[in-house]
């Protein structure tokens, strides 16, 4: 598994499985699979697959984008490449 750490106030840790943010107070956040935002309520702010979170900005569009939309288009090739 890589890791990239990058130093900033607070410190950024990504990983591949598990893209979250540290904070100093040791706490970890999760950041969106698609718009890579921190939401604001943490891990009650969404839902995980396979362990990538999803926002629950996200997770609205997901739920009305039309079938054959760009947008649901989108979210099926994100979809399928975290189960292949």
């Amino acid at each position: 598994m890589a890791k990239t750490t990058i130093t900033a106030q607070p410190s950024l840790e990504v990983t591949d499985n598990n893209p979250s943010i540290l904070e100093n107070g040791g706490k970890v956040l999760p950041v969106c699979y698609r718009c890579t935002k921190v939401p604001k309520e943490g891990l009650y702010d969404g839902f995980r697959i396979q362990g990538m979170f999803f926002c629950s900005e996200c997770q609205q569009e997901l739920f009305s984008a039309e079938p054959g939309s760009p947008e649901y288009q989108e979210f099926m090739f994100l979809i399928k490449g975290i189960f292949y």
